[in-house]
């Protein structure tokens, strides 16, 4: 299968000279428009998409509608996805790639063909159609489908280059007006609690708290202690044999452990689970934080488990609402508006480097900073 390995390498090399849709006709460009606008939030459809038509190129007398091998002369697209596509995929265009296949997905991986009247309940209609239309195409018409494939790789490097969004004017900002606490919290509240419509914004508050604890580490609490590197937001705690979502470790032993929820009240059940994953360690403080308000479901049951969880363990777990932590992190910094630099910088390099973070999520949080910073004064503030 070295074959397949080319093929992707030769349709990004000739999609590298950015023609977005090498001779294809205005009808077959909307199609691919479509896949390409919610490549994001559909990135199951984009990775089958691809793998079908990788197997064209391979295999032209493959029927690749017949994506399972239990369908009449069908072929495992799951297995073809997970040994080469979703791989190549992690490698160039990470923030589109699925996290294992897009055969993953229930509304991909029904025993019917995908036929234009498969049952799939693809959750976009639009994206539904454009998808089975052009597998349609290249079986029913003998459309080409490398062309398809070097359009679809063409539009996702144009995406990839335009996504880089800058900071730079925080530099100058830095210059400015005193930025207080209570403005930054505030643009955290906005950032944290907006609809963006697609999966992701769970990330942001992870990322704000593990930005203020890498500007934290240099206080007496944390004098010679490592901060761990920050895991991928899909990497399960039992997996990684890890204790939170951001760790403190001294001498590879866990130190300091914190668990972030978003939207979801700090219940029992949560507290628990948590007690679960740092009760044969000898951690001493864990938090458990929370961008619901109010901050804790049954409070006095859970007063009750953390107060034995300190007896029966000595670690202290703190229950706590995510923005008055941030307050209480921000007090302790010289400069808090260098948090602002940083909470940036993590965010584009988790944009970068995972597929959580959005590009919706980095272009609101640059609308935030540049009316908080001054740079649009006619600008409203952004809406949440």
């Amino acid at each position: 299968m070295n074959n397949i390995r080319a093929i992707l390498e030769d349709a990004y090399r000739l999609a590298s000279k950015h023609d977005l849709q090498p001779g294809l006709s205005e009808i077959q460009r909307n199609w691919v428009e479509t896949i390409i606008e919610k490549a994001e939030s559909q990135k199951a459809v984009l990775t089958v998409l691809i793998t079908s038509l990788v197997r064209k190129i391979d295999t032209p007398t493959q029927d690749v509608r017949y994506h399972l091998k239990e369908l009449p002369n069908g072929y495992s697209g799951r297995g073809l996805d997970t040994d080469y596509i979703t791989p190549f995929m992690k490698e160039k265009f990470r923030r589109f790639a699925m996290a294992e296949s897009g055969w993953l997905t229930h509304t991909l991986r029904q025993h019917q063909p995908y036929m234009l009247e498969y049952p799939g309940q693809i959750k976009d209609k639009t994206v539904k159609d454009a998808f089975l239309l052009i597998l349609n195409d290249i079986e029913e018409n003998k459309a080409d489908p490398k062309k398809y494939l070097r359009a679809i790789f063409s539009s996702l490097i144009t995406l990839m280059e335009e996504s880089q969004t800058s900071f730079d004017f925080l530099k100058e900002a830095q210059q400015t007006e005193t930025v207080t606490i209570e403005k930054i919290v505030d643009l955290l509240r906005c950032h944290f609690s907006r609809d963006y419509g697609v999966a992701g914004a769970s990330r942001l508050p992870v990322l704000a708290v593990y930005s203020a604890y890498e500007m934290l580490m240099g206080i007496e609490r944390y004098e010679g202690k490592t901060l761990s590197r920050l895991k991928s937001h899909t990497t399960a705690d039992t997996k990684s044999r890890g204790i939170g979502d951001i760790e403190v470790l001294n001498e590879n032993i866990f130190f300091e452990g914190v668990e972030i929820k978003h939207k979801k009240p700090i219940s029992l059940e949560i507290v628990e689970d948590a007690y679960q994953k740092f009760a044969k360690t000898p951690v001493c403080r864990y938090y458990l934080l929370t961008t619901a308000e109010p901050n804790v479901e049954d409070i006095d049951s859970v007063g009750e488990l953390v107060s034995e969880i300190h007896t029966q363990h000595g670690c202290e777990v703190i229950v706590n609402g995510i923005l008055p932590s941030l307050k209480y992190y921000l007090r302790l910094l010289s400069n808090p508006k260098l948090f602002i630099e940083r909470y940036s910088e993590n965010l584009q390099l988790d944009f970068n480097q995972n597929t959580d973070i959005k590009e919706i999520h980095l272009r609101y949080w640059e609308d935030l900073l540049k009316y908080l910073l001054g740079n649009n004064p006619q600008a409203a503030k952004p809406k949440q």
